[in-house]
Order: C-alpha cells, then sequence, then structure tokens
C-alpha cells in the first residue's frame, strides 16, 4: 500500500467516529500530504491535489455539523498559511495561555491532537522552505489579555497608543508639527483678512507617515514535563503568568530601548526626544531639584496633563530628599508627594505621577529620569502569536521544549522637537544628560 493509498484508507475507516475526531484526522491526512510535498521543496503532484481537494470538502462538510460557536466549525479553518487566531471574544475553546501549552505538551508525547488545537494550527505555506515555521495560532482574546491585564510591571506597554495591525506592514498618518516660530501649528497659518481682500497662497499641510513593520521576535524555552503533566488550574495559571511575564517585559524593553534596526525604535533612541544639560558644576550620580523643574519647563505644550515621569528605582532614594523652597522664609517642600490619581503610582512629582521602571538607565546616565507623554508613543500589534512544543530537545532532562513567535513594532509619534513661537525648544519626552 502506498502513502496515498494509505490515506485513503484512514479516511475510510472513520465513519463511526466522532465529529471533532474525524475533523481532526482529516486535517491531520492533510497535513501529511502537504508534508511531504514541502520536504521535497516542491508544489503538490495532481494526484496530492485531488486528495487535498477531497479532503478540504470532507472538513467542511462535518464542520456543518458543529454548533455554529465551536471552535472548529469556521469553514476553512484547516487551510494553511497565515494566522488562524481566533477573534473577538473567542478563545478557541482554551481558557489561558497555559491550557494550550498542556494540550501541546500532551500532544508531543503522542497522546493526541486536541480538536481546539486543530483550529489553530498555523503551517508554513507550502511555496516556503521551512515548514518548521508554522505552529498554533494563540487566539486573539488571550493576546489581548496579555497586552492589558495585569500591567503594574510596564509603563509604555500600559500607557502608550496601540494600533492593531492587519498586515505585516502599517502607515499610520501623523501631521508634522515642529515649528512655531516661522510657522502656525501643523503649517495652516491664520491672518486678518480685509473686506474683499484674498485669504492669500495656499498652504500644504505637512503630512507624514508613521511606517510600522512587523517584525518577528521570538523565544525558545523548556518547562518541567512534571509540571506540565498536572491537571491543576493553578499551574495553567502558573504558565500563563509566565508566559505573559516574559512577553511584556521583552515588549517593554524594546519601547524604550530598540534601536529602530530590525526592532522597534525606542522613546529614549528616537530623534524627537531632547536631553537637557546637566546643572554647572553637578556631582557625579545625582539629581537636583533643577533638573527637575528645567524638565518640566521643556515639555512639549499640550502634553503636560498626560505626562508621566519615568526612572530607574536607583533614582529613588535621591528624589526622595529632593524639595521645593516656598516663599522667602526659608520653608520647603518634599519634591515627591502623593498622586492622588486612581490607579496610578503612589508617588508623584510636580502632579503628575512617577513610574519606576528597570527600563530606563541607572542613576547618573542619561535618561535615568524621563518626562513623557506616553500616548505619543506608539505600538503596533500584529495580534499574531504561535507556538508550539517538542519532546526531543530536552529529552535527557524530562522537560518539553516550546518556541514562541510574536510580531509588532513600536515607535515615537514625532521625530523631531518642537521649536515654539517663544522659548526654548521642548519635545514629547525630556531626559537629563549624563552626569
Amino acid at each position: 500500500m502506498n502513502a496515498l493509498e494509505y490515506e485513503q484508507a484512514e479516511i475510510d475507516r472513520m465513519n463511526n467516529w466522532p465529529v471533532t475526531k474525524k475533523i481532526a484526522a482529516l486535517s491531520a491526512s492533510r497535513s501529511r500530504v502537504l508534508d511531504k510535498a514541502a520536504a521535497a521543496n516542491r508544489k503538490p503532484t495532481a494526484e496530492e491535489a485531488g486528495i487535498i481537494a477531497e479532503l478540504d470538502v470532507q472538513i467542511n462538510d462535518f464542520r456543518m455539523e458543529l454548533p455554529a460557536n465551536s471552535p472548529l466549525s469556521r469553514p476553512g479553518a484547516h487551510l494553511t498559511g497565515g494566522s488562524r487566531a481566533i477573534s473577538g471574544g473567542n478563545t478557541g475553546g482554551f481558557e489561558s495561555v497555559g491550557e494550550i501549552m498542556q494540550a501541546l505538551y500532551r500532544r508531543s508525547k503522542g497522546e493526541g491532537m486536541d480538536p481546539r488545537l486543530e483550529a489553530l494550527q498555523v503551517r508554513a505555506g507550502i511555496n516556503e522552505t521551512t515548514p518548521s515555521q508554522g505552529g498554533f495560532a494563540v487566539p486573539e482574546q488571550l493576546i489581548y489579555k496579555a497586552f492589558t491585564e495585569d500591567l503594574q510591571d510596564t509603563v509604555l506597554l500600559q500607557l502608550c497608543d496601540k494600533v492593531t495591525m492587519t498586515s505585516d506592514k502599517l502607515g499610520v498618518p501623523i501631521f508634522g508639527d515642529d515649528s512655531h516660530a516661522t510657522s502656525a501649528p501643523f503649517g495652516i497659518t491664520w491672518d486678518q483678512i480685509p473686506e474683499s481682500g484674498t485669504f492669500g497662497d495656499f498652504q500644504s499641510v505637512p503630512f507624514k507617515k508613521l511606517q510600522l513593520h512587523a517584525y518577528k521576535s521570538g523565544a525558545l524555552f523548556s518547562a518541567s514535563n512534571e509540571w506540565l503533566s498536572d491537571a491543576d488550574p493553578a499551574m495553567r495559571a502558573r504558565l500563563e503568568n509566565i508566559f505573559q511575564a516574559s512577553l511584556r517585559w521583552y515588549v517593554e524593553s524594546k519601547l524604550w530601548n530598540g534601536t529602530g534596526a530590525g526592532v522597534a525604535l525606542g522613546a529614549l533612541n528616537g530623534d524627537g526626544a531632547l536631553e537637557i544639560p546637566k546643572e554647572t558644576g553637578q556631582t557625579a550620580d545625582t539629581l537636583m531639584t533643577e533638573n527637575i523643574v528645567k524638565m518640566w519647563a521643556r515639555l512639549r505644550p499640550g502634553s503636560h496633563s498626560r505626562a508621566i515621569w519615568a526612572a530607574n528605582p536607583t533614582t529613588f532614594p535621591m528624589l526622595a530628599t529632593l524639595s521645593i523652597a516656598i516663599g522667602t522664609g526659608g520653608s520647603v517642600v518634599s519634591l515627591l508627594q502623593p498622586s492622588g490619581i486612581a490607579g496610578a503610582p503612589a508617588t508623584s512629582i510636580l502632579g503628575r505621577p512617577l513610574h519606576l521602571s528597570e527600563h530606563v538607565p541607572a542613576l547618573g546616565n542619561a535618561g535615568d529620569i524621563c518626562l513623557l507623554d506616553p500616548l505619543l508613543c506608539v505600538l503596533g500589534d500584529r495580534r499574531q502569536i504561535t507556538v508550539d512544543a517538542s519532546p526531543h530537545i530536552r529529552f535527557q532532562y524530562d522537560e518539553t521544549a516550546f518556541r514562541v513567535q510574536a510580531r509588532f513594532d513600536g515607535q515615537p509619534a514625532l521625530s523631531s522637537t518642537l521649536q515654539p513661537a517663544n522659548g526654548d525648544s521642548c519635545a514629547w519626552l525630556v531626559k537629563v544628560a549624563a552626569r
């Protein structure tokens, strides 16, 4: 019996199976035919294409028998190539990423394919040379949770402007506004016009596109099989917390420090950030009240009501000792004050919340404390995360290896500082030079 005859025999003996099992088996048969062609780096033969077409018809027929809300009921959900992340509020039948990881563990151990996984399967396209680039798409609702829930360990990820990318490239319209000294905001100058007078020359609005690219990032890690075999919901929650925390930490680090070369452009590295000089005679590794006040004065107009302070924890002992003199009687008030803002950190500076972050440089380095408008930092989220598992790489340690891929981009909305009509230049992010 050749391979194609074997596939047909598999189809013929499934008449009495449950619908979900039939769908899973047919999809596996379809994948084997495609894998054979991909391994030979070719397209399917005419005979193979015929079997694939027949399998597609049978799979979609079986899907029609499922309830409308079933994660397997979407026609064409088994087709290869592209993302199959379930959209909207549907989680593909999984309660968490931890549950998906456990299902992948059982599959890698030869315990069969969870029918819910089948709907999430993403395989490399037939014209690609690396079939291993596939995996299982994490449902979109679970990705949304990772980027919106329990974000206390992040600053920019929590507060930035998030844009959903529906393709690998996205142009976000941005209106240039970098000088009020020679022009009005956005290049539109108003003037008094006498009766019967003309409106003057046409003015062009400086329009730019913020180009976002869904750069691929990934991680390879392993987990104990003892953990993975534990069906306790608490263990699944633990796996999900680990997954989400590592992803958030990585995205946050790129939003602050990305170089822009094949990765996000970090807030501290963009051309739109402004670095003010240290004070004359200022001691190394110190902060002064003058630094803080001058940062506030150089923030872009209109951003103060949305602004936040972000500082490395090493700056806090010094920030806690800074004060501002009140009147002429020698009274002082601490620079740090209770924030009084619901959901914000406990402390504030000049009425705006202070966030402590390990992602900004330590005390004494440029950017150890910065003042910024977080809504002028843009995160482009492709909402496309795939995960797969292998029992072989860490076999001798009784561990299962996981490979995770994600796609996102980020960069400041403004690429230049602003020269106001009067006064010094200002920016969406202000930091103090190294001391």
